[in-house]
Formats: C-alpha cells, structure tokens, sequence
C-alpha cells in the first residue's frame, strides 16, 4: 500500500484555509501564520534566507511589525496574496537548498526534501505578478534593495535594510542567539544555524554525489527548471511594474 503521508502532507501545506485552519490548533502557527495583523508575509523554501531576511527586516523597521514567516508553505504565500498583504518569497537554486535542509533536518531522505522543493515552487509560479521574488544571494548581499522593491509594488514604507558589514554581524549575531535558545542554550549547532557554516560546506559535499545521481536526474532537473523558470518570470514582472507611469 502506498504511503500517502507525503501528498496528504503536501495537500494541506497548499491549501489556504488549512492555513487559517492550523492557527486555531498548532501553536506554531498561531504565532507565525498569516492574521488580521500581519503586515508582511516573508516566505520560502527552508534554508533560503528565511531567518536572515525576517531578522533583518526586524532590525531595520522602528516599530514592531507583524511577520507572517517560516511556515515554508504555499498555503502562507497564497493567504498573504488573497488578503492583498505585501509578500516576499525566498528563492534559491535547489542543490544548495535541498542539501542544506537535508543537513538541517539531520535526514538523509534526499528524494524528500527534493520532492517538496519541485512541489512549493511548481505552485508558486502561478503567484509569480503578486509577490516578489528574492534570490538567496540578492537577500544575503543587499537586503535593503529587496525591501525597496516590496515598497515600490506594494505601497508600503518599510525602512530599509543598510547592508553593512556592521549590521550583517549584528543579524549573525541574533541569529546565533536564536539558535542557542531552539539548542537549550548550548552552544550553536552548525548544522542548524541559519547563517554560512564552514562544517555545513563541508558535509554538502558529502551529499551532493549522491543528489546527482540518476536516481534523482528527472526530478532535480524539474527543480532547476523550476527555479530558473521562476527567475525570469520575476524579471519580467518587475521591468513591467517598472515601466509603468
């Protein structure tokens, strides 16, 4: 019989209501999920950039601003369009997400974290004209350039990010923070924290063969199609928005 954990699983993460749902019964997501407060919705596959850019943006604003993040759901990206709430979704080329989030999850389940990659963002596509898409490198070299495009779509007035090498180790450094407190204040898990790691570079590459194998060749092309697919269809939707009077 197969085992229909994963679709069911995959099913709920792209549904709405589910979101709205699940604030009501997981406490995760009362905290973190889209709700008549939230004021921005900052979202993405695990490990590209999600903490890097919700901490950041928390260090630039002067006010505390409700963040609907980290659900790493379709389901969070699609209830920020249809309440029309600025959102920001995180992208980056799949070997280096997946074989990150491997690591995080201290899994070698490759075909898994692959499968949800292609999943999230095969259905991100068609929210490519109502969100705006950052690339892992953009986020992590010039923050603030990425609120400015969230301002100039949306309306709003975020203070920008001043991405200087002062304020980067300041976010290292609540990232590390936030990193202690999910260890029970031991010291920082390199495999865990969300900011570059010499010990992470290292075991990727231990996975990396493995996720170029032929077993995984059809599904990992998808995932770049996927990802290069989407890259271009931001492009294009940022030189329209750009162009217009």
């Amino acid at each position: 019989m197969p085992d229909l954990r994963q679709p069911v699983r995959r099913a709920i993460r792209r549904s709405p209501l589910c979101n709205w749902a699940l604030r009501w019964i997981v406490p995760k997501y009362r905290k973190l999920a889209v709700s008549v407060d939230t004021e921005i919705v900052i979202e993405g596959y695990p490990r590209c950039a999600n903490t890097f850019a919700v901490v950041a943006f928390r260090m630039a604003q002067p006010r505390d601003v409700p963040i609907a993040h980290h659900i790493h759901s379709l389901s969070q990206v699609r209830r920020g369009v249809r309440r029309r709430i600025p959102t920001l979704v995180l992208i980056r080329r799949p070997s280096e997400a997946i074989l990150s989030y491997v690591i995080r999850k201290e899994s070698a389940d490759i075909g898994w974290a692959l499968d949800e990659y292609v999943d999230f963002h095969r259905g991100l596509l068609a929210l490519v004209d109502d969100v705006i898409i950052a690339d892992f490198h953009e986020v992590t070299s010039d923050f603030g350039a990425v609120i400015r495009r969230v301002n100039q779509r949306f309306g709003s007035q975020f203070v920008e990010f001043d991405h200087t090498e002062e304020n980067v180790e300041a976010c290292y450094r609540q990232i590390d923070s936030i990193e202690r407190f999910f260890a029970g204040g031991r010291e920082v898990r390199a495999t865990h924290v969300a900011r570059p790691s010499e010990q992470r570079s290292q075991q990727k590459q231990a996975f990396a063969a493995e996720l170029e194998s032929p077993r995984f060749a059809s599904r990992l092309a998808e995932a770049e199609r996927l990802y290069d697919a989407l890259r271009r269809a931001s492009l294009s939707t940022e030189c329209q928005h750009s162009a217009r009077p």
